[in-house]
């Protein structure tokens, strides 16, 4: 019984995977499936206290200790042990993507850090000119033009979106090396993966715990990143995440809504830095504003929030 389980899901795959390749998959993602609102607010705060007491009372202890016990050098080649195991993810999602490019770089990253870099534990194709590129099947959904829905808090594994929490399933299991592995071992990946994603972010607590809002910057956070990683690290400069709100054009700098949903304590300015604001043209905040809401690569990176490769 096992056995037909696993040929019908990978029968079921390759149909799929069949279909999205005849389906043609644009070189980027419509712009409107970038867009992610939080109308179940409400629901989602609760998830995510819940998930913050688990949190600190079970994952950041349990990453704490593996950091003080595991010494650097062993951690990083666990690091790339388990980003190397999940590259077929990737590759994969490149092509139903019809992203040709990525999809030859990360097979090459695949098949260099696999056999030179000792199954992954050296990063050897990061020298080479490869360095680590991630694609999961929420992406590809983008891509095919499937909307993001909306903004989603799943417990335990924190901030998604209906699209991508429905990816994750595929995802898990269109990996070739992890579907022929015994239970035990597959466990220990999926486990010893959510740990080291979680010590990845152990910089980040103060920073999180410190905000006004943790939920409104975990979400502010978590949108912007996804939106750069669908446009591959380019996002093309537009308007809030949130278009119902339009930007502010008023000459009154000390409008709530000239720092729209950012967290009072990282918008506060000197009051130089505000009678310059007010002073500048319309065109010049406008400008600004699409700077700072733009995808940026130091975003936080909210990792542990995308377990496709688990």
């Amino acid at each position: 019984m096992p056995g037909n389980t696993d040929r019908f899901r990978r029968k079921l795959f390759f149909c799929l995977t069949g279909l999205l390749l005849l389906a043609g998959c644009a070189s980027a993602p419509p712009d409107y499936t970038t867009q992610t609102k939080d109308p179940w607010e409400k629901m989602n705060r609760v998830t995510f206290a819940f998930n913050q007491k688990v949190d600190k009372v079970i994952a950041r202890p349990v990453a704490k200790t593996y950091v003080r016990a595991v010494p650097r050098q062993a951690r990083d080649g666990l690091h790339n042990f388990f980003n190397n195991l999940g590259s077929p993810v990737t590759i994969i999602n490149d092509l139903l993507q019809g992203q040709i490019k990525y999809t030859l770089k990360d097979t090459g990253r695949f098949l260099i850090n696999s056999t030179v870099g000792l199954l992954g534990w050296f990063d050897v194709a990061r020298h080479l000119g490869l360095p680590d590129h991630d694609a999961d099947f929420g992406e590809t959904l983008a891509h095919l033009g499937v909307p993001s829905g909306p903004y989603l808090v799943i417990p335990f594994l924190g901030p998604s979106s209906v699209r991508d929490a429905s990816a994750l399933y595929p995802d898990y299991y269109a990996n070739p090396i992890k579907n022929n592995m015994q239970a035990r071992y597959r466990n220990a990946d999926t486990l010893g993966n959510l740990i080291d994603t979680r010590a990845g972010l152990l910089d980040l607590d103060s920073t999180i715990d410190s905000a006004y809002d943790p939920y409104t910057f975990m979400r502010d956070a978590w949108i912007q990143h996804r939106r750069y990683q669908l446009y591959n690290g380019n996002p093309p400069m537009q308007y809030p995440d949130y278009p119902d709100q339009p930007p502010d054009d008023s000459d009154d700098s000390g409008v709530p809504g000239a720092v729209s949903r950012a967290a009072p304590a990282a918008a506060s300015t000197t009051p130089t830095s505000a009678a310059s604001s007010s002073r500048s043209p319309p065109s010049a905040r406008r400008q600004r504003t699409k700077q700072k809401r733009r995808g940026n690569p130091a975003a936080i990176h909210l990792s542990l929030t995308c377990p496709c490769r688990l």
